[in-house]
């Protein structure tokens, strides 16, 4: 199927019910842009902190001497791991967060740079409270990284890779959303209002996506949504997902050509019984199955029953959808599985 039939398909499903799912995130518009627009918010917040910041380490890299004593107190004061001085790259906020974990990791040696720098003493050194911001901004902006990097990977990350960054970038909003510190909430607030307005607009369709993944399927959506939207309403989002799901399969159900016929008039040599004579036996099908969806679930719920496959790092999600296989066993799942799965969660 061509994309263009595919977003037609789903704009005719969002306008039959508007509730079960958005086309956006299938058009790649509006995953990547919260993130950096949140990142933008922290950063923003934080300006006088981060200017100070890196106005200690410009000042320490303009001379190699003090480049030399800022390594060597590092060693006397037995600093793990290979931190040192970073200046960002203009216009790659990323690379800001890098400067600042680097700077928070060798904090003991800019409080005590001024013992082999005297002069240090006279600069406008970062303070404690300084310290403490610098981590509040680090911890943020990790997540917000993380969701970032993962968008601007090649191949393009998985759906469900996706929901779990979300996830951790709204967990991260979820511990801090009750600070009475004014510094957090002046980033904060903010940034919850665009993580709402982007599981308006992409979360259950995002979630589709990630069941379509047999590696996943609806154990990652009932694991994450809780996390996400909150004990008391994950399981009204939960249905989204599922409803969305059975909505979309009983769509493609319905456009999908019958199977070829085997119809014999008369009883064959072999005894079978003849399409004719079952002719009533159709309409008896139709009049005990209850519901329209329950007719058309057989196939999508076979495979949401199924254990899920095992999340090795090789593995081929639309591979394994195009497996003779599991074509054969579900016919219909397998064309709208690899339908979505065509199309980019992410404009990296």
């Amino acid at each position: 199927m061509e994309i263009n039939s595919l977003v037609n398909r789903l704009s005719h499903l969002c306008i039959k019910n508007p509730h079960i799912l958005n086309v956006h995130p299938f058009l790649g518009q509006c995953i990547p842009h919260p993130f950096t627009s949140m990142a933008n918010d922290v950063l923003s917040a934080g300006r006088d902190i981060i200017q100070k910041i890196r106005d200690n380490i410009t000042y320490i890299m303009t001379s190699e001497w003090r480049v030399d004593m800022f390594f060597h107190l590092k060693v006397q004061l037995q600093v793990p791991g290979d931190a040192g001085l970073l200046l960002e790259k203009p216009s790659q906020w990323s690379t800001t967060y890098e400067m600042l974990q680097s700077a928070w990791d060798t904090k003991e040696v800019f409080s005590c740079l001024d013992t082999l720098i005297p002069e240090y003493r006279e600069a406008d050194a970062p303070t404690m409270e300084d310290w403490n911001r610098v981590e509040i901004i680090c911890n943020h902006l990790k997540s917000l990284v993380d969701a970032t990097n993962s968008l601007a990977s090649s191949p393009p990350c998985p759906a469900a890779t996706l929901l779990l960054n979300a996830m951790c970038v709204r967990m991260q909003i979820a511990q801090f959303a009750d600070s009475g510190d004014q510094f957090v909430r002046s980033f904060i607030d903010p940034m919850q209002g665009k993580m709402e307005e982007y599981w308006k607009q992409c979360g259950v369709a995002l979630a589709i996506a990630v069941v379509m993944d047999p590696r996943y399927k609806m154990k990652l959506v009932e694991f994450s949504f809780p996390k996400i939207f909150g004990d008391e309403s994950s399981s009204v989002y939960v249905k989204m997902v599922d409803d969305g799901v059975h909505e979309l399969f009983a769509e493609y159900l319905s456009l999908s050509p019958p199977p070829p016929s085997t119809s014999n008039y008369g009883c064959s040599q072999g005894g079978s019984v003849s399409e004719h004579g079952l002719a009533d036996f159709d309409v008896f099908i139709m009049d005990t199955t209850t519901t329209s969806q329950q007719r058309f679930k057989s196939e999508l719920d076979r495979y949401l029953d199924e254990w899920l496959e095992d999340r090795s790092s090789d593995f081929d999600v639309v591979e394994w959808w195009n497996r003779d296989s599991v074509r054969v066993r579900y016919p219909t799942l397998s064309k709208m599985a690899l339908d979505i799965l065509s199309i980019p969660v992410s404009t990296a």
